[in-house]
């Protein structure tokens, strides 16, 4: 291997430490998303400039080496299930690059995480001593992270955030639930270092790491992150006293569960009971709710919120049962199987883009094929894992601890950009462990020098499209309030329809609010052309907000955010012409077509229907909105006043 070939190839390492290093510490308060958005921009970043050194080093070798893997059959239906979904979807440009607001979960996300697994198996393939520095960004990562969590818990923080950051705290993941997949994920790796490491000190450390995480873990009171660390601490406990021969290990269990019981026996029954909702089972799901209401003090139990989703992502599920509805639009199609439970939750207003069940998210976006192809994945890694003729490691159990972890805590929640990087990159990091892998070399017979251009000016694009992106972000969260930002964020990203959607509004409030008063001002001695001309920019903007709504709606016909900003205007509009009045009506239709399980949405249109004075009309609608959500006293209110 030359000088250049070595240097890239630790240039390859050194962005890798970076990824796992910085990924989970990343934030930016001006971004509309805070969290998740700068996490997935810093992987493309990473993964643009990852891909690109490789393919630089294999110019410069004039060969391309990449390394033949175990998994290689499963990741390719994998993602051939996701490409097929993506161009059959009902919104393409969801499914390529996620959900507005989610970001991971799109077709160009999978994409990266398996270019990095390649990447890490070729480049850390027998390199014991690149993966142990691996190993020691992520604990690091994490411990800073976990120490951040528990200062939270005192309060060094508590005035930043509107959430209860005190009560249950998130780090610099942004989510309890978050936080405590991504540190039950890496628990069992501290935890195997206590029992094998040779010194004391090192033991000692990583007792300390392991009780950081722990506490962090409990600080976050997430019940699937602390369910999940139950099985992780169990399943620890049961494989250490067996490789050590020491079966007395177990009896640590009575100490542990007589301490639990003692002092956390009510959180513990009010778990279990909490989980049992979700327990197909036990009950229905009106049954659930309703009965949960009549003792509820604030909001839904999430197990019975949950119940209530999963429901109708099966039914999504069994509509579209070969390859969904696309990846990453569970946003726009659960609404049309909404169960009309939803609308008795505390949560009946909010907008649900997951499934909050990584398996169901996948049936319901992506099918029954997408589904399998998920399982056979995950199936494949298992049987990697535990196959008796593989060469392991003593990295296996940690890491497969840590795998399970994972399939655990998506099975009540979702994958989040650093649990994906853990799906994807532990079984890589075990396969680098293993010495039974195939390097596959192909020879490139372009000039070196040539593709080396070509790289790098497809790099230098994609990382100026990120940058863009970003910025874009950035103006759109600036814009909320500012039309010069608002307008910025369309040029910078034209392909974005949440853009389109908040600057049309912004045009109809800069019309209505701001240049309506002025011409109502104007001096009845001010010329006719003075009066036209300022006609003429209050057309201009009334026409840039129908504009700009009308193209957020044709580049996503089914987001129904979009929709409703989208009545918001036109009744904005209305204050000048009537005639948006009509618009507003047809608009509320169509989120009804999409959502007709919604009872606020039939509630919406009463009161439009009242404003045109089309009473039977209102009177069918409130009824509506009240056999939906017989528990909605505004529909009631309505309903007397008529």
């Amino acid at each position: 291997m030359s000088f250049s070939s070595q240097t890239l190839t630790k240039l390859i390492r050194q962005l890798f430490y970076t990824l796992f290093f910085l990924t989970p510490l990343l934030l930016w308060p001006y971004t509309s998303e805070v969290f998740e958005f700068n996490k997935m921009m810093f992987v493309y970043l990473l993964t643009v400039l990852i891909a690109s050194v490789w393919a630089i080093r294999s110019f410069l070798n004039k060969k391309f080496e990449i390394v033949r893997t175990p998994l290689d059959i499963p990741i390719l239906l994998f993602l051939a299930s996701q490409i097929i979904s993506t161009i059959i979807s009902i919104n393409s440009h969801t499914s390529l690059w996620g959900y507005y607001s989610r970001f991971h979960g799109g077709l160009m996300s999978t994409v990266s995480y398996i270019t990095l697994y390649y990447a890490l198996v070729t480049h850390f393939h027998g390199e014991n001593k690149a993966i142990k520095n691996l190993l020691i960004a992520i604990l690091s990562s994490a411990a800073i992270i976990s120490l951040y969590a528990v200062l939270e818990h005192f309060g060094i923080d508590k005035d930043i955030w509107v959430q209860d950051v005190q009560n249950r705290v998130f780090s610099t993941l942004g989510q309890p639930n978050w936080l405590s997949a991504f540190l039950v994920a890496l628990l069992p790796l501290s935890l195997f270092q206590i029992v094998s490491s040779a010194k004391n000190n090192h033991r000692f450390l990583y007792a300390c790491l392991s009780l950081l995480y722990l506490i962090a873990i409990i600080f976050t009171k997430s019940q699937s992150g602390i369910a999940a660390t139950a099985v992780v601490l169990v399943l620890f406990l049961i494989i250490t006293a067996i490789q050590k021969k020491k079966s007395l290990l177990l009896l640590a269990f009575i100490p542990l569960l007589t301490l639990v019981l003692v002092f956390k026996g009510d959180s513990v029954l009010r778990t279990l009971s909490s989980l049992n909702k979700i327990n197909p089972f036990y009950s229905d799901t009106i049954t659930i709710i309703t009965e949960e209401n009549k003792t509820r003090i604030g909001g839904s139990d999430s197990m019975a919120i949950r119940r209530v989703v999963w429901e109708g992502a099966l039914k999504l599920g069994l509509k579209y049962p070969l390859f969904g509805t696309g990846v990453e639009t569970f946003g726009y199609s659960y609404y049309a199987v909404r169960p009309v439970a939803h609308n008795l939750t505390s949560e009946s207003d909010f907008l649900y883009n997951k499934a909050h069940n990584e398996y169901l998210n996948f049936l319901a976006t992506t099918g029954f094929v997408g589904l399998f192809t998920y399982l056979f994945l995950i199936g494949s890694i298992l049987y990697l894992f535990l196959n008796k003729k593989t060469d392991h490691h003593d990295l296996r159990f940690p890491l497969l601890l840590g795998f399970v972890s994972i399939l655990i805590t998506n099975y009540i929640g979702f994958s989040v950009v650093n649990i994906a990087l853990f799906f994807f990159l532990y079984p890589a990091i075990y396969i680098s462990l293993i010495n039974k892998n195939t390097l596959l070399s192909r020879k490139l017979n372009l000039d070196s020098t040539i593709g080396i251009i070509i790289v790098s000016i497809l790099a230098i694009w994609a990382i100026i499209g990120l940058s863009r992106a970003w910025r874009a972000d950035i103006a759109y969260n600036k814009g909320k309030g500012n039309l010069d930002e608002a307008e910025r964020a369309v040029k910078l990203n034209p392909r974005e329809p949440i853009y389109y959607a908040q600057l049309g509004n912004i045009n109809s409030l800069v019309a209505t609010q701001l240049i309506v008063p002025q011409i109502a001002q104007l001096p009845s001695t001010a010329s006719a052309e003075i009066k036209a001309q300022a006609n003429s920019i209050l057309n201009k903007y009334v026409d840039q907000a129908t504009g700009n709504i009308n193209k957020a709606q044709s580049l996503n016909p089914f987001n129904l955010n979009i929709l409703k900003t989208k009545a918001k205007t036109e009744l904005a509009l209305a204050t000048i012409d009537p005639k948006y009045l009509q618009d507003a009506l047809n608009t509320l239709l169509r989120i009804i077509a999409l959502s007709p399980n919604e009872s606020n949405n039939y509630l919406n249109l009463g009161i439009l229907y009242q404003s045109l004075n089309k009473t039977d009309l209102a009177k069918t609608a409130f009824e509506k909105a009240l056999e939906l959500n017989p528990n909605s006293e505004t529909a009631k209110g309505y309903l007397q006043k008529l």
